[in-house]
């Protein structure tokens, strides 16, 4: 069973993307904007149909952009369905489509306020508020009507929490990745294609997706390089499984080889976490290279099949014969900065520098397999400043990765995955039990194995996440890393 990753994987857009592919769409495919609108507004009106029809009172609130357009053709929609809302539109020029709609929602008996100048109370018992304020042409400070408006409906909620229910079309009003979602939503409906500022919103916020046929590119390649940016999806245990499988007629270094530097004095935990992670998921063999010959004693007396040397010498390391044959070389789990030697990776093994090895090769030209895994606060010694925004970060990352020729795993609650080209992978299925110290280790080692078995990095990357967050995600309470470990190869059963 081989895994198409392709199915796992969806391209991202910026704002200028997404308005971009909007106008593409109604060139290439001569479907009109008008349709494309309507498409939105009854994807979106099917998916909340149940949700809306309960409320006694249902409020669209419009700007004069495409995105107040289709709210606007979804209170077109609901008149039809014998729902009638309380319409407010902001004064200003409408695109053809939107005034189409406008028109439409007119002459079926619909009523549309003014947004700035008549008088907005969120009235019922039960209150269902359509955001459709601002799109993707939105850009920071929040101006007025649209401030005054927010803070009304932020109002209603905290006022009435369980009994207003608030819908954001397409985007959150007011929000970017750099800002804090200015009122509490409960859902929103993401429209033709996946936002990249979405991916910065509250996991609490329901996300639905409304393919309304927009050309998105082939579903077989969603290649990076056309689109720059990659959302990952979680890969599904079945497929893991698969991946797990040895061979019949397999052999020990075909099952993936390991060189592994790491674990100084009273830091052996560290990478022993990596190591074991590395073979309990069937790596074939080993060779750990520890600064300590603490180190070294302490994981032979735990398990004496282990290969383990002291490194007496950093300058022989990749002399000694495994090093020469082995697959991946991981350097950091549980090592000391001033322990870490300094080589010459081979431009022919992947090579993942993780925690003591990373200040190390800091500023190092090295090559395309190499993967330096940082959270934020080794990511800031890589770059020699402070992170103001996630923004920001990336866009650093990006420039260290194209100069220093590496991948760069910036860890955090969702995680990116630069390339050495600057194209940018985003996992975002954030899970809060993996917040607990040793993860990091765990991570290592389970990247170490995906790349012996002959996966890029990108590949490696979304199958240990997809594997970590699902053994996680299926724990009782908050386990601890080894809890968490023990459960890899049950795919978290």
């Amino acid at each position: 069973m081989e895994i198409r990753f392709s199915e796992y994987s969806e391209p991202l857009f910026d704002d200028k993307e997404s308005r971009d592919l909007d106008r593409k769409t109604i060139l290439k495919t001569g479907i009109s904007g008008s349709h494309l609108m309507g498409f939105a507004a009854l994807s979106i009106y099917q998916n909340y149909r149940k949700k809306i029809l309960r409320s006694d009172s249902v409020f669209i609130l419009c700007g004069n952009g495409n995105n107040g357009g289709d709210g606007l053709a979804l209170a077109f929609f609901l008149i039809q369905e014998g729902k009638e809302s309380k319409v407010f539109l902001k004064e200003g020029s409408l695109s053809e489509e939107s005034a189409y709609y406008k028109n439409l929602l007119l002459r079926a008996g619909g009523t549309i306020l003014n947004l700035e100048s008549d008088p907005l109370f969120f009235e019922g018992e039960n209150i269902c508020i359509i955001d459709a304020l601002l799109g993707t042409g939105f850009q920071p400070p929040i101006r007025d009507p649209y401030g005054e408006v927010l803070e009304k409906i932020q109002k209603q909620k905290r006022k009435s929490p369980k009994r207003t229910f608030i819908l954001s079309i397409d985007v959150i009003s007011g929000f970017s990745e750099n800002l804090p979602v200015p009122f509490e939503v409960d859902a929103l409906a993401e429209i033709g294609m996946k936002k990249w500022r979405n991916r910065f919103l509250p996991n609490e916020i329901k996300k639905t997706f409304h393919r309304i046929g927009f050309p998105i590119g082939k579903k077989d390649d969603p290649n990076p390089e056309s689109f720059g940016k990659i959302l990952w999806k979680i890969i599904p245990d079945s497929y893991l499984k698969e991946c797990l499988k040895r061979k019949e007629d397999s052999h020990k270094y075909k099952n993936g080889s390991l060189l592994l530097i790491g674990g100084s004095q009273g830091m052996a935990g560290a990478a022993l976490s990596s190591l074991f992670a590395f073979h309990e998921l069937g790596g074939g063999i080993s060779l750990l290279l520890s600064p300590s010959e603490k180190t070294v004693r302490s994981v032979l007396k735990k398990d004496p099949s282990l290969m383990i040397d002291r490194i007496e010498d950093s300058s022989t390391v990749l002399s000694k014969p495994f090093v020469k044959i082995a697959s991946v070389f991981l350097l950091g789990p549980g090592l000391r900065t001033d322990e870490c030697p300094i080589l010459d990776l081979p431009k022919d093994k992947f090579c993942v520098l993780d925690a003591g090895a990373l200040e190390v090769y800091k500023e190092k030209i090295l090559h395309e397999k190499v993967l330096m895994t940082p959270h934020t606060g080794e990511l800031e010694t890589l770059l020699n400043q402070k992170i103001k925004t996630v923004s920001e970060g990336i866009s650093l990352a990006k420039d260290y990765a194209k100069s220093f020729r590496v991948h760069i795993l910036w860890k955090r609650h969702s995680s990116f995955l630069i390339d050495p080209k600057g194209n940018l992978f985003v996992w975002e299925k954030t899970e809060p039990k993996l917040a607990v110290m040793g993860t990091g280790d765990l991570l290592a080692g389970i990247l170490a194995f995906f790349l012996s078995r002959g996966f890029s990095i990108p590949n490696s990357t979304q199958l240990s996440f997809s594997l970590l967050t699902n053994a996680a995600k299926r724990s009782k309470g908050f386990p601890t890393a080894s809890e968490i470990r023990k459960r890899l190869l049950k795919g978290g059963n």
